[in-house]
């Protein structure tokens, strides 16, 4: 084995340094060189903060390109001017996906049932607002709005006849009503009178002698075999039937009237009686309002059977495209069943934004919305609405976006991104 002089590992430990850090290499920025003034000297306790204020100066007045080289300033007097917009500019913000919607959808129904006659509109039409979509058969209304406008005729004409003084022929022919039931009733109460009795008994004998004579006439040919085809036969049938009915008249006059027939009698008295008495004293205000209210019911019953033929007329109830049409002519429209949808011509892009976003969020905020639909095309647009509550689900807050140009052509169902820019 070798041994190592000790001189010689004392030369080799002597020239090692001990304590000092590993050589790194790194990539250090020098500043642009500049001329220095003579005899200026830099100072080591100086010099790391001329570094540093040189380096700042001179990011300041030059601009990287793309390709990383370094361009010249520019020029000072426009500074200002660059710097004022950059100030305003807005920058960028969050991406959402959205979904354009229309502000409106209204599906209108048919408010009465009906047979469809015609159908006026297609999909893509654009109506406006009281525009006729859909017609149904309206026979049936028009014949209960016939029969509502009798009954309010009637009801008039039932209070101007309360409201008009009694004329004198009225009264005379409420007097002649009475001496009339009067006389029935003392017919009726009083028993048939001695000519009533002498007339009824004159019909019944003349009745009598008539079968006595047909009777006699029947017998001298009874005994023809064909005695029911001669005109004995016939004859003597015919005065029978007078008889029984003579007889029967008798008995009805001889009896008198029953005790109904003098009650009925007594009625029909007293009605007349009542009759005069209202046509003298005058109608009372009590009877006028009844008949007032009548006339009243009258007419909302006719309005309701008018309102009834109008419906079968179905209009647009706002102005918008037709987007959908549910019914055809010939088919049968129940009440309340759709018949068309409507979309309004305005639209809006509706976007859900987290909690964490919501202080970021005002009322006209700028926007750019994108569709697949027109691709390389941006529209603007601004913050219309933001939610007053957010979703407990989701967290999120629905914020409404109106495009700036309202006749963009951004369709409801389209789906969009919309870029929410900070300003």
């Amino acid at each position: 084995m070798t041994k190592v002089s000790p001189l010689l590992v004392t030369v080799l430990l002597a020239g090692c340094a001990f304590g000092g850090a590993a050589p790194v290499s790194e990539n250090v920025r020098l500043p642009a060189y500049e001329p220095q003034a003579s005899g200026a000297e830099s100072t080591p306790s100086t010099a790391p903060a001329a570094q540093d204020e040189a380096t700042v100066a001179a990011n300041a007045q030059s601009v990287p390109d793309d390709a990383g080289a370094v361009a010249p300033a520019a020029d000072s007097s426009i500074a200002p001017a660059l710097a004022e917009r950059a100030a305003t500019a807005p920058t960028s913000g969050a991406v959402y996906g959205a979904e354009v919607i229309a502000d409106h959808q209204v599906v209108v129904a048919a408010q009465v049932g009906g047979q469809v006659t015609n159908v006026a509109v297609e999909v893509g039409d654009v109506v406006d607002a009281g525009d006729v979509l859909v017609k149904l058969d309206s026979s049936v209304l028009e014949a209960q709005a016939a029969q509502a406008k009798a009954a309010l005729d009637a009801a008039a004409s039932n209070l101007a006849a309360l409201q008009d003084p009694a004329k004198e022929q009225d009264l005379a022919a409420a007097r002649a009503a009475i001496a009339a039931a009067s006389a029935a009733y003392a017919r009726a109460s009083g028993g048939p009178t001695d000519e009533e009795r002498r007339l009824a008994l004159a019909q019944l004998m003349q009745a009598q002698a008539a079968v006595t004579v047909a009777q006699a006439g029947y017998n001298v040919v009874k005994g023809n075999p064909n005695i029911g085809m001669m005109p004995q036969s016939l004859q003597l049938q015919q005065v029978t039937l007078a008889q029984e009915a003579a007889q029967a008249q008798y008995d009805k006059i001889m009896k008198g009237a029953t005790a109904d027939q003098v009650a009925a009698a007594y009625a029909q008295l007293e009605n007349a009686r009542a009759q005069l008495q209202r046509l003298e004293d005058g109608v009372k205000p009590a009877q006028v309002d009844a008949a007032a209210a009548q006339v009243k019911a009258a007419q909302y019953a006719y309005y309701l059977a008018q309102l009834q033929v109008s419906r079968a007329t179905v209009k647009a109830p706002v102005a918008g495209i037709v987007s959908k049409v549910q019914t055809s002519a010939g088919s049968l429209a129940a009440p309340g069943a759709p018949v068309a949808t409507l979309l309004s011509k305005a639209i809006r892009v509706v976007v859900s934004v987290e909690e964490s976003r919501l202080s970021q969020l005002a009322a006209g905020q700028p926007a750019l919305i994108r569709v697949a639909a027109y691709p390389g095309q941006t529209f603007s647009g601004a913050v219309a609405l933001i939610a007053p509550e957010l979703d407990p689900a989701t967290r999120t807050v629905q914020v409404t976006i109106r495009p700036d140009d309202e006749e963009a052509p951004l369709a409801p169902g389209m789906s969009a991104t919309v870029e929410l820019l900070t300003p």
